[in-house]
């Protein structure tokens, strides 16, 4: 079930939220802490359109009540009495507010500075005062501290819910759904969250497919937090139900490798789509990887086959492809666009790595300019190819632009940060793709349009990308068009 968390301070606009909240939830939450006067708990009742959870937390615990304990006591006694369907009591109080049916007592242990080593033993306290529910919430910023509520949550004997506070704290929405948790929290809409990072009930719905995943689904990992991966969720999750797969994504924090692989292990992965940070690090899971990820040494997807992790680097393939189009719409080869292009690509990272193979492979000049010499020369001795430094970037012929990385200079003791692309040099024949905003325009994809230059998108390489990693993942492609439709719904216009 979803739980819609409402803490308004005015009871007209609870009232409100309560009855827009009912037509999207199975569940309310009222934080009666945060009424500016006494909540009429009758009139709140009376109004119910789905069962409500009524709370009213101490400070320490994210509250804001101002009054006594006793008063704050009092208040969920009176919840009880009045029938609530569930009222929210602290671990440490539990034994003060006795049960009185038919109303439940959901019993919490909150922590908002970390996530205790001694996490198993309250949860077994909690376990211990007769709760109809128990609530834990901890901090889950990091892998680490998930892990302790991913244990508990995979042994629970009483119905469980946890809350990990943080990004990562989706990760444990979306596992406690398939392990049989009685219900999650959502916001009513954004900017109305009850703590930092809690998804909406849209995200829930339209994103996470949160009501479609059950006990058999499989979890593909997604690996970060930011936009990019936001909208990989949501594409990837439409295209499984597309073709009616019981699959959906779970995101992931990576932390330390040793741990991600128990994470792994024990939600029963059947593939990983990794971040660029962690591209390659994941290659100590690798088991089989494709060529083109043994000589860059990074991978942005693994499939589980058996026992063995392959891994793939699909957002090169994706890129080439991406360019290649964008040069054939302008009158290049059909068979061949990039044969003979002086193909300049700028940083040092796994993805300027793997361009320079992938551009050499394909009949292209790659050559490559950083501010880091030794790692450019090195990428140029491993690809067979010219390395440049960067100041000659902008007098060194080329017709096509992979700028891979920004190559800031780092600000020196009295000065600001230097460096990035001076985007004056650029002319109208020059062909530019900038892999260092995938998904979204960027100011340098900008800057290029308003020059004349032609373009590659970086939503095509995004769509693109996705393409590829649903074949990969299922065998099986689904319209680029429906792909394109729920990018634009997740992220908006590329504009």
């Amino acid at each position: 079930m979803i739980c819609i968390s409402i803490a308004q301070e005015s009871r007209r606009f609870a009232l409100v939220d309560m009855l827009n909240a009912g037509r999207q939830c199975d569940l309310i939450e009222l934080r009666l802490d945060r009424f500016e006067k006494n909540a009429d708990i009758k009139e709140l009742l009376s109004h119910k359109t789905k069962p409500v959870i009524m709370s009213c937390r101490r400070p320490k615990d994210g509250g804001q009540w101002e009054g006594g304990e006793e008063e704050r006591l009092a208040l969920l006694r009176q919840c009880i009495v009045s029938k609530a369907d569930y009222v929210e009591i602290e671990v440490d109080v539990a034994g003060q507010i006795r049960p009185f049916p038919p109303a439940k007592r959901v019993i919490s242990y909150t922590n908002l500075s970390e996530t205790p080593g001694d996490l198993a033993e309250i949860y077994k306290d909690c376990c211990a005062k007769n709760p109809d529910v128990v609530k834990l919430t901890t901090l889950a910023r990091t892998p680490e501290e998930a892990w302790p509520l991913v244990q508990i949550l995979g042994k629970a004997s009483i119905p469980t819910v946890v809350v990990g506070l943080g990004k990562p704290g989706v990760m444990l929405t979306i596992l406690g759904r398939k392990l049989g948790a009685p219900w999650t929290y959502a916001a009513l809409e954004r900017g109305m969250e009850t703590y930092p990072a809690q998804p909406t009930v849209s995200d829930l719905n339209q994103v996470y497919h949160y009501p479609a995943i059950d006990k058999s689904t499989r979890f593909i990992g997604v690996t970060g937090f930011t936009q990019l991966e936001y909208a990989t969720v949501g594409v990837l999750n439409a295209a499984f139900a597309e073709l009616k797969l019981n699959a959906r994504c779970l995101p992931l924090a990576v932390g330390n490798m040793p741990l991600f692989r128990k994470v792994m292990e024990a939600t029963r992965l059947a593939g990983v789509v990794v971040d660029a940070e962690h591209r390659h690090d994941i290659l100590e899971i690798a088991t089989e990887p494709e060529k083109i990820v043994q000589q860059t040494g990074a991978a942005d997807l693994l499939i589980r086959k058996q026992e063995q992790w392959e891994a793939y680097n699909t957002v090169g393939r994706a890129a080439i492809a991406a360019l290649e189009a964008t040069l054939k719409a302008r009158g290049a080869s059909a068979e061949k666009p990039l044969t003979g292009r002086m193909v300049m690509i700028a940083g040092t990272n796994p993805n300027a790595r793997m361009m320079a193979f992938t551009v050499h492979k394909r009949g292209g000049i790659p050559i490559i300019a950083g501010r880091d010499r030794t790692a450019a020369q090195e990428i140029a001795q491993a690809v067979g190819c010219r390395h440049i430094p960067w100041e000659a970037l902008y007098s060194t012929t080329h017709d096509t632009l992979i700028v891979c990385s920004e190559e800031k200079q780092p600000a020196r003791k009295g000065q600001a940060e230097t460096g990035g692309l001076f985007y004056g040099y650029l002319k109208s024949n020059i062909t530019v793709l900038d892999m260092t905003s995938i998904g979204l325009k960027s100011q340098l994809v900008r800057e290029a349009e308003v020059r004349g230059c032609p373009v590659v998108y970086p939503r095509d390489i995004l769509l693109d990308q996705l393409e590829m990693q649903v074949k990969l993942l299922t065998g099986q492609q689904v319209p680029r068009e429906k792909l394109k439709e729920v990018m634009t719904t997740v992220l908006g216009s590329e504009e």
